[in-house]
Formats: C-alpha cells, structure tokens, sequence
C-alpha cells in the first residue's frame, strides 16, 4: 500500500535551515540538571528504562500533571506550568508561521525514562521528560529530527528564538534537534 502524500507545506517546514543562521541560541540557559529536578518536582519510583513509564512519576509532578491540546493535530500531557509555557509559545510561533499549526506533531511530553543512548551504554541518568518538561517536535508525516549535523528543518528555527525567550534550552545543543526543554535557570525560579 502506498503512503499518503505529505503535503506541500508540511515540506517546506522541513527544508534544511543553517544553525550558524539562528545563533546565537540558548544564551543564559543551560540544560536542567536531575538534582534540581528532583529537588523540585521529586523522583520518580525506580527502577526505570529508557521505555515510558508514567506511573513511576512522583507525587508531584502527578499533582500538576495535565493533557491539553495544543493544536487540532496534537495534545500533550505534561506538567500545567510547561504546557502553559508551550502555548505561549505556541501561539507565537503560530502566528509568525502561517501553516504550521496545520503540520506540527509531537514525539510526545510526559515519558519517565532514564536517557536513551545517543552512543555507548545505556545512561544512568533521568531523562527531563520524566518530569513533563521536555518536549519533542516534528513535522507530521515526516520523521522528529535527531542529530541533524550542521543544519536544522526550517520548523525549528523558526521555535528556538521563541522557545529561549520562554525559558527553554534548545536541543541542538546535545545534537537533538526535535527536543525543547525547560532550563535549570527557569525550573530554580
């Protein structure tokens, strides 16, 4: 069976964009450490895997846990104060980029895992996703955008500028370039 065309416009929101034409990115914003997290919103129930979990989530982050649609193509479920940041976002990005709220999808939010390996073993660590703080992009029909090198799809460099200004680290900064997250410096405040 053949696969449904992609639309014209969900094409261009992937045309490759030069990262050296967005930066400077993430400036004053790092990426939230698991202390600081679990500080915060808690620690999950453990043992974890890289596979979703989300019944491991702690108490906290179930309290403000939350699904909002976020577009006719898509909701979420993450932590009320992120998804209120993401509209925010949402709404501007939107508004700068007329089509994209019919073409952009989501990886997903809330995922309490431990890290998926980009290279080597797996990680000991605790992914952000774990408290609904992190979120992953793309462009539906096509594949979410990993490592993609030198450049990005044109959808994500049209989110960072707005994403930073919210508060939010860019992933292209850890060769991910479909995940947004909320900075160590946003979760302390």
């Amino acid at each position: 069976m053949a696969k449904p065309a992609v639309s014209a416009a969900a094409a261009s929101f992937m045309k490759p964009v030069p990262i050296k034409d967005i930066l400077p990115i993430n400036v004053g914003l790092s990426p939230a450490q698991e202390a600081t997290m679990i500080s915060i919103l808690g620690s999950p129930s453990t043992p974890l895997t890289t596979a979703c979990q989300n019944t491991k989530a702690s108490a906290k982050v179930k309290d403000l846990q939350e699904t909002r649609r976020m577009s006719d193509v898509f909701r979420l479920t993450g932590i009320r104060p992120a998804l209120d940041s993401v509209q925010k976002v949402l709404k501007d990005v939107f508004a700068e980029n007329p089509g994209l709220e019919a073409v952009l999808s989501t990886e997903g939010m809330l995922c309490v895992r431990r890290r998926k390996p980009t290279s080597g073993a797996v990680s000991k660590k605790l992914s952000n996703h774990s408290w609904g703080t992190a979120v992953d992009f793309k462009i539906a029909g096509f594949n979410a955008p990993g490592n993609t090198k030198l450049n990005v799809p044109k959808f994500i460099a049209a989110m960072v500028p707005h994403f930073n200004k919210q508060g939010w680290l860019s992933g292209i900064a850890f060769n991910d370039s479909m995940h947004f997250e909320v900075a160590d410096e946003t979760i302390k405040q």
